[in-house]
């Protein structure tokens, strides 16, 4: 009997300190995220556009922006990560005008990435093809202009196909 007793005594201490410690463990959400979801698709009638899937959230209202970039051997090469990038880029494909819902829950968007909002003579204005892409998911603040506004900045080598 005292043995039964000892062990129900340690198994309610044990359950109650896992109790405790469990809220206090877990780190708040941050206020935007995201993950690229699978693969670039091309579109078989337009390489120059391309569907990318992510899995985002936010909390405020935010303006998108989503660019594919690609070298001309089509690589993963570090280079696209840095500043400056868009010299070195044979593809580049963005988009603007897509929209995000940002009311804190998770959703899974299907942007599309195209030429039709670049500039004459903008580096990269070439088709995508398959290979390694440099995925950039941006989120921004529609009342802070420039690069204070900037709320998220996820990028990420994913293949292209």
């Amino acid at each position: 009997m005292r043995l039964r007793s000892l062990v129900a005594g340690t198994a309610l201490a044990a359950t109650s300190v896992l109790t405790l410690a469990g809220p206090a463990a877990a780190a708040p959400r941050p206020a935007y995220e995201a993950d690229v979801v699978g693969v670039v698709r091309i579109d078989p009638s337009d390489p120059t556009s391309a569907e990318i899937q992510v899995r985002y959230r936010c909390t405020d209202d935010a303006g998108l922006w989503i660019s594919v970039k690609q070298t001309a051997d089509r690589s993963a090469d570090p280079r696209l990560a840095e500043e400056g990038s868009s010299a070195i880029s044979a593809a580049w494909s963005d988009s603007h005008r897509e929209t995000v819902t940002c009311d804190g829950r998770v959703h899974l968007g299907t942007f599309t990435v195209d030429l039709d909002e670049a500039w004459p003579g903008r580096p990269g204005q070439a088709p995508l093809r398959k290979g390694e892409g440099y995925v950039q998911f941006c989120l921004t603040d529609p009342d802070a202009p420039g690069p204070e506004g900037l709320v998220l900045s996820h990028s990420e080598f994913v293949h292209v196909r």
